[in-house]
């Protein structure tokens, strides 16, 4: 039987093995002097998306303010979800005012809620929020 008194094998005098480089596709294009590979900047998107991003953060705000106003309600929502009362843990959510979508799990652990502010013409932004309990 052979001891080790470390609990990790060491490697002595391997030499350092690199992956292959190959150059990304930018690299490759510079260096054949054909310029900008993308098209110019436009905010128009990333502004909206920072803009509907922000109208979450309202949202788990009124959320999280419910839960830290009032003992009586997060009492109610984390027995209803250990009870697995799905209902009754959307009505609650729903009451703090949350108007978002929202996609909900619950372990013994804790409450994971992903927000999102989408609709038809895009898909900009989520929100995932864990809290322990």
């Amino acid at each position: 039987m052979v001891f080790y008194p470390h609990s990790y094998v060491s490697y002595t005098a391997s030499p350092a093995v690199y992956p292959y480089y190959r150059p990304t596709h930018l690299a490759v294009q510079q260096q054949r002097g054909q310029g900008q590979p993308f098209p110019p900047v436009d905010i128009k998107k990333f502004n909206l998306s920072a803009r509907r991003y922000q109208a979450i953060l309202k949202q788990v705000d009124l959320f999280t303010g419910s839960i830290i106003a009032s003992d009586h309600f997060a009492r109610q929502l984390m027995e209803a979800a250990q009870a697995s009362n799905q209902a009754e843990v959307d009505r609650l959510i729903r009451s703090t005012g949350i108007t978002v979508s929202y996609q909900l799990l619950y372990t013994p652990d804790g409450l994971r809620i992903d927000f999102a502010n989408n609709d038809s013409q895009s898909n900009c932004c989520h929100l995932r929020m864990v809290l322990g309990w």
